[in-house]
Formats: structure tokens, C-alpha cells, sequence
């Protein structure tokens, strides 16, 4: 049942599988974002706890990329590195995106299925909406992670809460 099962040699302890195990942790972390950024929100205003969560989120992506590169020994320049670091980004994230890389220094991320973007709209209206601050700055911390003391400009072109049908994010690493 869901991947779990008890272990053979000793009944009381659980034994799951890695993508079951994924599913869950996916769960409590984002789920515990939110649950944060609502208890914030509640003791010191919804500014106050928007600018928390920016900054929470790019420093969390720039040690998030920096253990991305140590474990996979990535090396090399953006437009091969950006793209493996969104496909595990999303991975954790759980979010449906495609990385186009247009040249050496550019990159558009487009997001198809976004699950932090479901669990917001509980909350939030298409309007009002932080997602796009959260998600810049998600972005800008794991370029500092993986590419430090380079500068990158980040435009978010789409969003899905405007109604768009895809959110889409253009990186461009400067000079």
C-alpha cells in the first residue's frame, strides 16, 4: 500500500520506497512553507511575512545549488549547468518546467504545472499573489549557489495567476 511496508527483521519500523519517500518529504516541506508563511502572516502582517519568505527562499536555493553541485560535481558554464540545476529544482519542487537555453548567457524557464502556484491559490487571488517575488528569488539564490560572483538579470515574463497558461522566466547572465 503506497509503497510502504514493515521491515522483515523488526515489525516496528517502516520501510518505503525512494519515491514514496520523495512524495512525502515534498509534501512536509511545502506544506510547512506555507504553514510558515501563514503563521507570519498572522503575528506580522502580510508585507512583513512576504519579505521573510523571499528572503527564506533565496538563501534556502542558494544552499540548495550549492549541495546540487558538490554532489553531482557539476562544473562548466551556464547553458549546461541551468538546466540540470531546474530539472532538480523542480524535482524537489515538484513542478512541470522546460529550460530552453538560447545562446551562452540566456535562459527561459517555462513552468507548465506548478504545485507551489496550487497550494497558494487557496489563499491568495490571481491579483495578490507573491509567487513571482518567491520565485525570483528562488532562481537568484541558486545562481549565487552555483554560479558565485557572477550577475544574472531575471524577468518574469508569464505568471499563472494573471491567467496566463504557463508561468515563463527569462535568465540572463550578464557580462
Amino acid at each position: 500500500m503506497f509503497g510502504v511496508k514493515l521491515k522483515e527483521d523488526t515489525k516496528d519500523e517502516l520501510e518505503l520506497d525512494s519515491e514514496t519517500l520523495l512524495e512525502m518529504a515534498r509534501y512536509a516541506f511545502l506544506r510547512l512553507d506555507g504553514a510558515w508563511f501563514m503563521a507570519a502572516a498572522k503575528k506580522f502582517g502580510i508585507e512583513a511575512a512576504t519579505e521573510l519568505d523571499i528572503s527564506a527562499w533565496e538563501m534556502f536555493s542558494e544552499r540548495l545549488a550549492k549541495q546540487i553541485v558538490s554532489r553531482m560535481n557539476l562544473k562548466g558554464p551556464f547553458a549546461e549547468m541551468f538546466p540540470i540545476l531546474m530539472q532538480m529544482q523542480n524535482k524537489i519542487m515538484k513542478m512541470n518546467s522546460e529550460v530552453k537555453i538560447i545562446g551562452k548567457n540566456k535562459a527561459i524557464q517555462k513552468v507548465s504545472d506548478c504545485e507551489i502556484w496550487k497550494m497558494v491559490s487557496k489563499v491568495w487571488t490571481r491579483e495578490t499573489a507573491p509567487c513571482h517575488k518567491v520565485t525570483q528569488a528562488s532562481i537568484r539564490g541558486l545562481l549565487k549557489g552555483a554560479f558565485p560572483g557572477k550577475e544574472f538579470e531575471i524577468n518574469h515574463i508569464k505568471k499563472i495567476p494573471l491567467g496566463d497558461p504557463y508561468c515563463e522566466v527569462e535568465i540572463i547572465m550578464k557580462d
